[in-house]
């Protein structure tokens, strides 16, 4: 299994994990998919496993906060096949994001969760900003 960005020529591959999450807006996906995977305000990573995307992170270089002045990163998606979670391939994600944040120069990492996800975020040492029972918020800082 490796951690690496989706190329554009894994559209397929791709989108088939995606529909199999649900909730697709298909009309114009395909080129959502290249814009996103072409931006490099966008970090857009799968873990593959025998040639298959089993999960994937989603996130975006907003940018620097107009009042605080310093770049925030936004996690728009992680997720991984049911039958791959609890072996690390999450945490593996979130790493992999993390670095990059911290790469672009951000000194956040925000996103809403799941119900479903709070205890794995919260595992992880993610700060919990709200407490939302239905879209809960997290942080994660870097010392930038």
């Amino acid at each position: 299994m490796e951690i690496r960005r989706i190329q554009k020529d894994e559209f397929q591959n791709a989108a088939i994990l995606l529909r199999g999450i649900g909730k697709v807006e298909e009309e114009g996906f395909h080129q959502r998919f290249i814009d996103i995977v072409e931006n490099t305000d966008y970090l857009f990573i799968g873990a593959i496993h025998e040639e298959q995307i089993i999960g994937y992170a989603l996130a975006q270089d907003y940018d620097i906060h107009l009042r605080l002045g310093k770049k925030i990163c936004r996690l728009h998606d992680l997720y991984v096949l049911p039958e791959y979670r609890r072996t690390g391939i999450a945490r593996k994600l979130m790493d992999a994001t993390a670095e990059w944040c911290e790469s672009v120069g951000a000194s956040w990492l925000q996103w809403n969760a799941s119900k479903q996800s709070i205890e794995f975020y919260e595992k992880i040492g993610s700060e919990r900003l709200t407490y939302d029972e239905d879209k809960p918020e997290f942080e994660l800082e870097f010392k930038v």
